[in-house]
């Protein structure tokens, strides 16, 4: 960018247009998985040309993919980001929010336990800086994310790997938690009824988070509203068994009211 007497010329100020237009179609392609240039027509209120060029550009330095007639978020060389582009989608903004106000809990020298799902994986994200820690998971997306930072220590339970949730399920799974004492546990889940507890979806998850639960002492529930709405067949926990359960703003007022009168403490991330 260029400046005259300390005042920015017409070119530097396009500049600056160009890049916050590129920025919000690149967050428009992350949150919506892809768009045709239509769409981005009518979203960025600019012509069907600038479009184009913004996309060609962006192309070019590998910050997005091109599609027949549109485009798409930059395929991601990681195993995690390909497989949960879509499941990370659902209530993102919400479970970023969770996973900070969880990894509050955290303090440096614990030994904790992280089950499975995109939740998790954002809240290995936000203890990075909780070091020193000993981090033992089921989640393969947990490892990926804590693989490399000083002073924690990652412990993986091996077992059946399932590479649609990029878990690790089955008796040597369960069996390696049964060996391991935590300070703290977080557990995800599918579903969480208000007054029952937590649920999965199918036994395996169920098996492990109860496994989970058992070696830890403090359990934390770490819910998005979302999982409110949904019904899911195994129960993991009952409501009497957990500490505290994280959830989000999005929570009705009567369940929150129900919620905060449970045996349990509840924090919300706004």
């Amino acid at each position: 960018m260029s400046k005259t007497n300390g005042i920015e010329t017409d070119a530097s100020l396009e500049d600056r247009a160009v890049h916050r237009r590129r920025e919000k179609l690149l967050q428009l392609l992350a949150e919506n998985g892809a768009l045709k240039v239509a769409d981005l027509i009518g979203l960025l209120g600019v012509s069907p040309a600038t479009v184009r060029r913004d996309l060609s550009e962006l192309e070019a330095v590998g910050r997005l993919t091109r599609k027949f007639g549109g485009a798409g978020p930059a395929k991601s060389s990681s195993l995690v980001e390909q497989t949960f582009q879509q499941k990370r989608e659902l209530a993102r903004a919400e479970k970023e929010r969770i996973a900070r106000l969880a990894a509050g809990l955290v303090q440096p020298g614990m030994a904790v336990v992280l089950d499975s799902g995109t939740t998790m994986w954002r809240l290995a994200a936000a203890l990075k800086d909780k070091a020193p820690l000993v981090v033992l998971t089921s989640s393969l997306a947990v490892v990926e994310e804590l693989a490399n930072v000083n002073g924690i220590q990652i412990r993986v339970t091996g077992g059946r790997f399932r590479g649609e949730n990029l878990d690790f399920v089955g008796p040597e799974a369960v069996a390696a938690f049964g060996r391991f004492h935590a300070d703290m546990a977080f557990l995800g889940g599918d579903s969480f009824i208000v007054g029952s507890g937590l649920y999965a979806s199918d036994e395996a998850s169920a098996e492990v988070t109860v496994a989970i639960a058992g070696c830890s002492a403090q359990v934390v529930g770490v819910v998005d509203h979302t999982k409110f709405a949904s019904r899911a067949c195994y129960r993991v926990l009952p409501c009497e068994e957990f500490d505290c359960v994280v959830s989000d703003s999005g929570l009705n007022e009567e369940t929150t009211a129900l919620m905060r009168a449970g045996p349990f403490k509840l924090l919300i991330a706004d």
